[in-house]
C-alpha cells in the first residue's frame, strides 16, 4: 500500500497515521470486548495492573532524571520539585489525577518562566 504512494506525497503522513491508529484501536476494541469476561479482582488482573503502574512510574522517573530534547535543558530540581508538588497535590487534596497534573504543569511552567526572567 505504501509503495503505491510517491515518496514525496503529502498523503504519506496521513496514511501512516491511519495505519498506526488502526493498530492502536484494534487492541482497544479487543480490550473493551474482552473486559466483560475478565474478573477485575483476579490475581492476573492485579498483576497486570501492578505492571502497568510500574511501567508508568518508571517512565515518569526516566523523563525526570534522564530527559531528552528541550526538557534536558532544565535543571533536575526544576523538574523534580514540580513533579513532587503535583504528586502531593493529588495525594493530599483531590485524589483526582487531572488536578495533580494541572498543578504540576503549572508549577513546572512557573519555575521555567521564573528562571528565564529572574
Amino acid at each position: 500500500m505504501l509503495n503505491a504512494l510517491p515518496e514525496n506525497s503529502s498523503l504519506l503522513p496521513w496514511v501512516m497515521l491511519l495505519i498506526a491508529s488502526l493498530g492502536i484501536f484494534i487492541w482497544r476494541i479487543l480490550g473493551l470486548v474482552l473486559s466483560k469476561k475478565i474478573d477485575k479482582d483476579s490475581l492476573l488482573a492485579k498483576w497486570i495492573n501492578a505492571v502497568a503502574f510500574a511501567m508508568t512510574t518508571g517512565l515518569m522517573i526516566r523523563i525526570i532524571i534522564f530527559p531528552t530534547g528541550a526538557l534536558a535543558e532544565t535543571q533536575l530540581l526544576d523538574r523534580l520539585i514540580p513533579f513532587l508538588v503535583g504528586v502531593l497535590t493529588f495525594l493530599f487534596f483531590s485524589q483526582k489525577p487531572i488536578v495533580g497534573l494541572l498543578i504540576g504543569v503549572l508549577a513546572f511552567s512557573s519555575t521555567v518562566i521564573y528562571n528565564q526572567h529572574f
